[in-house]
Order: C-alpha cells, then structure tokens, then sequence
C-alpha cells in the first residue's frame, strides 16, 4: 500500500471541508477538523504534511493556531485560506510562519499546485506514486518521554514518525497508514501491535536501553526493506541521540561531548553532518517534544487569549 501526503484540511464550515474530502482524497490521505483546538490535537499526534488553515473561524482562529505551532514547536507546511481579501493578515501569516496563502474561491488546480510543490509529489507521476517515493515512516510507542522524544526528533531527519504514548493512540494511527516500522516500548505493546498489524517490522526499544546503536540500526534496516539510501546513525552521533533521550533534553553541548568522549567542535562537525542541525538544536527540539504535552494544557487554558485581539480589518 503506497503512503500518500498527509493534508490535514482545518474549516468551521463542514460544507467547505466536504469540498476539500471531495476533490484531494484521490492523491492525498485527507484529516479534518473543524476549528483551531481539534487542528492542534491532531497535529500533536500525526505527522502532516500540508495544514489547509482557515483564516477566520470561532474561537482560536488561523493566527492563533499558527502561534500555537511555534510554541509547541510542531513544524509542518501551512497554507492559509481566507475568504477575505486582506493582505496585512497575509502578511502576518507569512511571518508566523505560513508556506502560502490562498483566497477563497480559490482555483482546484491551483490548490494542487500549492500542495503539490510543498509535499514534492508534483515531480512524480501519478501511475509511478509508488511507495519507492515515499518518505520512511515509523511509529513510535512509547510512555517513556525522553525516549519517545529523542527518536521522534532523530528519525524525522530520515523520514516521517508519529510518536505516541500509549497502544489506543498507536492503534488508531494504524487503522489509517502502514509505517514501515513499530518502536514499541516493550514486549506487551508489541504483541498488541502485532495482533493488529502482523506483517508490520517491530522493534522494542526497552527503556533505558544500553544498546541504543542497535536500536538505531535496526530502525534504519526496516527502512531500508523498501526505501533505498536511508542514512544510518554512525559513530558518535547514536551515543549523543542514547544520551541526550535519557536527560530528556534536559543538557548542555558540554555535557554531551564529555557523555560521547569528544570535543565540542568535533561533535559539531560530525553530528551537522549526519544530522543536518546542530546539536543545540537537537537538544531543543527533544526538549519541546517532552514538553509539548504541558504546552498543550497551558494552550488549552489559555488558547483563546492568543487570538482574541485579531479581527478581520
């Protein structure tokens, strides 16, 4: 089964998200949700590759919801959509972070254009869409934080990952996509993945575990059955990722290359190159992803006063 483009389609009007179903189910796996709030709880818990944001609607609306991504840390492609014809809140889109914006009506070909562009599919035909062309995905379930959030933030540099906490959440992100590998926490969880996915690859990353550079080559291996060129994580890098999940994020660059036995400026080097960020980045992104559960509370309590001073001018 080839793994499509996740677009998640975010309207109040169940009208608008029934066009949106309508004309991308055919080259798109299509989520929807029907305002600010429901868009992050899914965003929290699955990959997706383009957010379809409306502008205006009730509550936490397109801005808020854009903030909210940055302070939880969440990075995926947003295009905003608006039925207004305003450029300074297009502007404003842009600079919180926004891939494009479209007005409403806008052009069905267009919108494939614009999506096509930010999920890369538009160099590929539609007869060749095969799963040779997808990204690796990988399911990770676990209940520990750290090491759920050291190798979601790791394994997001190889491909897609859907980190999750527990096996209900596993479940139903498998009742949608096939991943091309299970992280499971331990052997119960992966004997309830198994009864529900047999033929999917499994790996339990039992927490803490010594050998996390055989966790990792085993991950990049179940990869690497059905795509080609998968980078590894060699050396150095695997014993930062192992030491940096067990502190949580919670560590310096110093304290990471007297953990591996390093300098700083080699560390940098050989992590920037397996890696394609720096190991400070590394850190505060594994940090954000333990925490991103606290945030999401903090939003949920707070969420409305973020956006409640836009209007439409």
């Amino acid at each position: 089964m080839a793994i499509r483009p996740v677009v998640l389609a975010v309207d109040d009007d169940p009208r608008v998200l029934d066009v949106y179903q309508a004309i991308l189910e055919s080259r798109y796996e299509v989520l929807t949700a029907p305002d600010g709030r429901a868009a992050l709880e899914i965003l929290q818990t699955r990959t997706v590759d383009v957010v379809l944001l409306d502008m205006l609607m009730p509550g936490l609306n397109g801005l808020g919801v854009l903030q909210a991504l940055k302070r939880l840390g969440i990075e995926t492609n947003v295009v905003m959509v608006s039925g207004a014809n305003d450029t300074l809140s297009a502007l404003e889109a842009l600079r919180l972070g926004a891939s494009d914006y479209l007005s409403k009506p806008f052009d069905v070909a267009h919108l494939h254009r614009v999506i096509g562009r930010l999920t890369e599919d538009h160099a590929v035909p539609e007869a060749a869409s095969s799963r040779a062309h997808a990204l690796p995905h990988a399911l990770i379930v676990s209940d520990n934080a750290g090491l759920r959030a050291g190798l979601a933030v790791a394994l997001r540099t190889r491909g897609r990952v859907d980190a999750v906490a527990d096996t209900p959440a596993a479940l139903a992100v498998l009742a949608r996509i096939r991943p091309d590998v299970v992280v499971a926490s331990d052997d119960a969880v992966a004997a309830e993945i198994r009864s529900h996915a047999p033929t999917v690859p499994i790996v339990v990353a039992r927490a803490p575990r010594a050998d996390f550079e055989g966790l990792l080559r085993a991950i990049v291996e179940a990869f690497a059955a059905r795509h080609a060129d998968v980078r590894g994580f060699g050396g150095a890098v695997s014993r930062v990722l192992a030491y940096v999940s067990a502190h949580a994020g919670r560590t310096s660059i110093e304290a990471v290359a007297a953990a591996v036995g390093v300098s700083c400026a080699n560390l940098a080097r050989v992590f920037a190159d397996q890696m394609e960020m720096t190991v400070m980045e590394y850190v505060t992104h594994v940090k954000l992803e333990v925490d991103r559960p606290r945030l999401a509370k903090m939003l949920r309590r707070h969420g409305l006063s973020v956006a409640a001073s836009y209007r439409a001018r």
